[in-house]
């Protein structure tokens, strides 16, 4: 079974009858009303036709509709929006399995300027999980071949960071006690309690947590030897991964960053810097393209150079 056979229900019958025909991994979905039915295949975006073969010609392309963008949201939604109405304020909903679909529309802002909901939806990307066993080998080989060590995850957007983050966290948690902080729900992908892939034998899952009461409970309460973590960047982030790197727990870590040189320009280097990480993956097309310890990174920050 492919993984797009697992995510069929999430759609409108018209669409899940082209994606049945589907042969090839598809990374995303891209639903856009009025638009042509998109999908993004490892190495290009293409079209969809009705019959499922792709096409370069919008023309030829199925035509999604707002019955199509609606039937999705309410299936992402559980036919409950109003109980998934703190994810749709954040653009997204993640659903069983660590499927993710981001949502596009009109936000309406409370008097605090904070967004309270998104309406009229016109848009859904629906990027599709998986496990990949032995993703991160080359990580989990260099951060756990002589004492338990730090790594950030890098790389551009659907490049295939949290699909390697997920397996290492998998890796390490099989030998050590990890606290998963799984914001967005979509590495364990927890449902009733139950986390749906797989994470590591010894690895506690706070799902649905900010990272940053994540990762300042799971040092208080959970003893963890390393902390995991998706899609870090913000202040907060920051400050509470050097609280944990200050106590003495090991970091795994991903951010968006398409090279070296965005990497060390970026808010985050700092946590390299003071040695919070002791290596650096680079990830590209869904591979571990270079892993880089950090006196290197510091060497190339300072003398301005980028590979």
């Amino acid at each position: 079974m492919t993984a797009v056979s697992n995510v069929l229900r999430y759609f409108s019958p018209r669409v899940s009858k082209a994606l049945t025909e589907v042969r090839g991994n598809i990374n995303e979905i891209r639903l856009r009303s009025g638009a042509p039915l998109c999908v993004t295949l490892p190495d290009q975006y293409i079209y969809l036709t009705e019959s499922g073969a792709y096409t370069t010609s919008a023309d030829k392309a199925l035509r999604v509709t707002s019955e199509d963008i609606r039937h999705t949201f309410e299936a992402v939604c559980r036919y409950s929006v109003h109980s998934c109405q703190s994810q749709i304020n954040t653009g997204f909903v993640t659903v069983s399995g660590g499927h993710r679909a981001g949502l596009c529309g009109t936000a309406v802002y409370s008097p605090s300027g904070k967004i309270e909901n998104l309406k009229y939806i016109n848009g859904i990307n629906f990027r599709i999980a998986g496990e990949v066993f032995g993703a991160a080998d080359e990580i989990a080989h260099s951060i756990m071949r002589s004492g338990l060590k730090s790594v950030l995850i890098f790389g551009a957007p659907c490049s295939g960071k949290t699909t390697i983050l997920r397996d290492l966290c998998r890796q390490v948690g099989d030998k050590y006690p990890v606290s998963l902080v799984d914001e967005r729900f979509e590495i364990a992908s927890v449902s009733g309690g139950n986390a749906n892939n797989h994470v590591g034998a010894n690895t506690d899952v706070f799902s649905g947590f900010f990272k940053t009461d994540g990762i300042l409970t799971a040092i208080r309460v959970m003893s963890p030897r390393m902390i995991v973590c998706d899609e870090i960047g913000s202040d907060d982030d920051i400050s509470a991964l050097r609280q944990a790197w200050i106590s003495g727990v090991k970091i795994a870590a991903s951010m968006h960053s398409g090279s070296v040189r965005e990497l060390t320009d970026s808010s985050v280097y700092p946590l390299i810097a003071c040695k919070a990480f002791d290596f650096a993956a680079l990830i590209e097309d869904r591979h571990i393209k270079r892993i880089y310890k950090s006196e290197e990174l510091i060497k190339l920050k300072e003398r301005g150079d980028e590979l």
